[in-house]
């Protein structure tokens, strides 16, 4: 069987290190025949790495959709606030289309997308790839199975991790609401599509309190300088000094995406000039660092979600209460422990995972993504109707944190105006 073809939109570092990256590794599966990157360095890896024409490579992702072109499909890895006009233009063309989360930024173009996906034909997946977890697909099949009893509570914790909240969220591309999207919705979007998962049924209500407690201005250490590389006398106390992070051994993840150099005159030269450089109190960010939402689901399941910077590591931790046992779980460590009420045994569950690519839910997820389109099945996982879904999750947990914790009908956000 012949490899799908596929457009990339965005090689940046998702487009990059997943996709192009899964193409590489299974050319019987997907090849990359067209790539729209502005940054010349970035576009120019793609092209050699897969020996893309010249003519299929662009600054513009709209150079391609002048005339119907040569691929199956198109990957969405541009920033999230480009998404909108490459997927209507992707639907306007019959491509297939997998778009990375968040689908969009603004509850008005989550409801155009609903609208112009309505009647659209072929598959459309967004990349909520947690559903393809090893971990979280036997935890929902240990509900499915009548494992717990009924569920009656879920608890699930984002430990975002100290370094990743400075690097995404409050330095990185994703620090301000008014250019990107609101912490819920731009982190957290996996996690409300989680819970619906786990839940097994659309959420009614809920209410979201949370807020920017401690990156900002008025916590800056006295005298503290605009960069971290400005000769600040607080760095060897500071955790999220940039040249700790940044100049160390590591050249990966995170440090490969502030520079395509990444010798340490190529990384200093970053945090002296880009965003990365900056002091964490004093960027221009404004989204949430520690939020919690209360859910209601149509089944009476209750659900409990807390996203925090303020951690060590970067994990999911989980909790499900039942009517016969509880669940308590380790997405990184791969640990699924369960503890029986009658019985009062304990049953642990190791799941093999790996720390790369979301425990190993990326590679699966594209897999999967190759078998739809190649069968044409739009019934998806992840498809965009159910992913819409976590999006009014997240706009009505937003609206709700900033009405001071109000209680939300999230079906009120779902509704075409």
């Amino acid at each position: 069987m012949e490899p799908i073809r596929v457009a990339l939109l965005g090689a940046g570092s998702r487009g990059k290190h997943v996709y192009a990256d899964y193409a590489q590794a299974h050319p019987q599966e997907m090849k990359i025949v067209a790539v729209a990157e502005p940054n010349d360095v970035k576009r120019q890896c793609i092209v050699d790495e897969h020996g893309i024409e010249k003519s299929y490579a662009v600054k513009d992702w709209h150079d391609l959709f002048v005339s119907k072109q040569n691929f199956d499909a198109v990957v969405i890895a541009t920033q999230d606030s480009m998404h909108r006009d490459a997927i209507l233009a992707a639907i306007g063309k019959q491509y297939h289309i997998l778009c990375e989360k968040p689908i969009v930024t603004t509850l008005e173009d989550s409801r155009t997308i609903a609208e112009a996906a309505k009647d659209f034909s072929k598959v459309f997946v967004i990349s909520h790839v947690l559903r393809y977890s090893p971990f979280f697909t036997r935890v929902k099949k240990l509900i499915r199975d009548g494992e717990l009893g009924r569920l009656i509570g879920i608890e699930l914790d984002e430990c975002v991790g100290h370094i990743h909240m400075s690097h995404s969220f409050v330095r990185g591309h994703w620090n301000n609401s008014n250019t990107s999207a609101p912490m819920i919705l731009a982190k957290s979007c996996h996690d409300m599509d989680i819970l619906l998962y786990l839940a097994g049924a659309d959420c009614t209500s809920l209410s979201s309190y949370g807020d920017l407690y401690h990156f900002k201005d008025e916590n800056a250490p006295i005298g503290a300088p605009l960069r971290c590389t400005d000769n600040c006398s607080h760095y060897e106390a500071c955790p999220y000094a940039a040249q700790k992070i940044y100049l160390g051994k590591n050249t990966a993840w995170p440090v490969n995406v502030i520079t395509t150099d990444l010798s340490v005159e190529g990384r200093l030269k970053a945090l002296q000039q880009g965003p990365w450089g900056r002091c964490v109190y004093h960027c221009d960010n404004n989204v949430v660092d520690h939020q919690t939402v209360n859910a209601q689901f149509a089944n009476g399941v209750i659900a409990t979600f807390t996203m925090s910077g303020f951690t060590m590591t970067t994990h999911r931790g989980l909790r499900l209460m039942g009517t016969q046992a509880e669940l308590i779980g380790d997405m990184e460590k791969g640990i699924i422990t369960i503890n029986y009420f009658s019985s009062r045994e304990k049953k642990t569950i190791e799941i093999e995972t790996t720390r790369e690519g979301h425990s190993g839910s990326d590679e699966l997820f594209v897999a999967d993504f190759v078998r739809l389109v190649r069968s044409n099945n739009t019934s998806g996982e992840t498809s965009v109707g159910s992913s819409l879904q976590s999006h009014y999750m997240a706009f009505a947990a937003e609206a709700s944190r900033l009405a001071d914790g109000k209680r939300m009908q999230v079906a009120d956000f779902g509704k075409l105006q």
